[in-house]
């Protein structure tokens, strides 16, 4: 089954009520986003949806109207797709699959002309000299869980509410990136890495704030995040379920095409897919 059709099936999942209690702000806000971002890490499914608040990714006449994302934290494979809006009402859907080597990305519909005759995604490899590796790590799920994880320095506790029947408590959180950097290197995440360090080059700085809401069964239930040099804006996840598996697959190569082999020049991957 095509990753295309079955995200359509999930497409207007609601949110998921969690049926167990016991939020409540802890006395060591530190020790509960850290816990809170383990736990998260140790499960295999999550989904969420995609708000951005200022985004400069796409050409000024595209709006991100949303988007909806499914991540397999065991695989780190991520399956993901935007709702664009073009000026003059024109639609677009950009699907997206994030792998720990490359972003893939397929338009619908592909812009006149973009694509050689039987190719569907086009690809771009991460690497330390590109924004990639932060633009699609910034989508998905690993980036910001990651840098709770290893690099959480302080945290404050800013008020608890109810949102879906949901309790949550809502945290101020400073990331120490260069440690969070370390321990990507340790375990071998190589996107991650790189898309820390494209943060610190961009941000000059290895602080970075996050708002996080963690949930009454203690997992993150919503991030907030800045991803320097990313294009991205302020994006916020709201995750909506932590157990829902998606079945769909990777593209085979034949439909691929890489970004390198376009006569794209200078030109990006949503420049590309959007036509701008």
């Amino acid at each position: 089954m095509t990753v295309k059709r079955t995200l359509k099936r999930w497409l207007p999942l609601a949110l998921v009520t969690l049926t167990l209690f016991g939020c409540g702000a802890s006395s060591d806000p530190l020790s509960q986003v850290r816990g809170a971002a383990n736990k998260t890490l140790a499960l295999q499914w999550v989904r969420y949806t995609l708000t951005f608040e200022r985004p400069t990714l796409f050409d000024p006449s595209i709006q991100i109207v949303g988007g909806r994302a499914a991540y397999n934290l065991k695989a780190r494979l991520g399956y993901q797709v935007l709702d664009l809006q073009k000026r003059g009402g024109a639609s677009q859907l950009l699907w997206f699959d994030l792998t720990p080597t490359a972003l893939l990305v397929d338009p619908d519909p592909p812009p006149a002309g973009a694509l050689p005759a039987g190719k569907i995604w086009i690809s771009a490899r991460f690497s330390e000299k590109n924004a990639v590796a932060a633009q699609a790590e910034g989508l998905g799920a690993e980036l910001p869980l990651d840098e709770l994880a290893w690099g959480a320095r302080t945290a404050e506790h800013l008020r608890s509410s109810v949102a879906g029947h949901v309790p949550m408590d809502e945290y101020l959180v400073t990331v120490d990136l260069s440690k969070a950097l370390s321990a990507a290197r340790r375990a071998q995440l190589m996107s991650v890495a790189a898309a820390i360090g494209s943060e610190i080059r961009a941000a000059h700085s290895t602080r970075l704030s996050l708002l996080v809401w963690v949930n009454g069964p203690g997992l993150v239930g919503r991030i907030d995040q800045a991803v320097p040099g990313s294009g991205l804006g302020t994006v916020s996840l709201v995750f909506s379920s932590f157990t829902l598996r998606y079945t769909g697959t990777l593209p085979p190569s034949s439909q691929i095409v890489a970004l390198t082999s376009l006569s794209a020049g200078d030109r990006s991957i949503w420049a590309v897919a959007t036509g701008s």
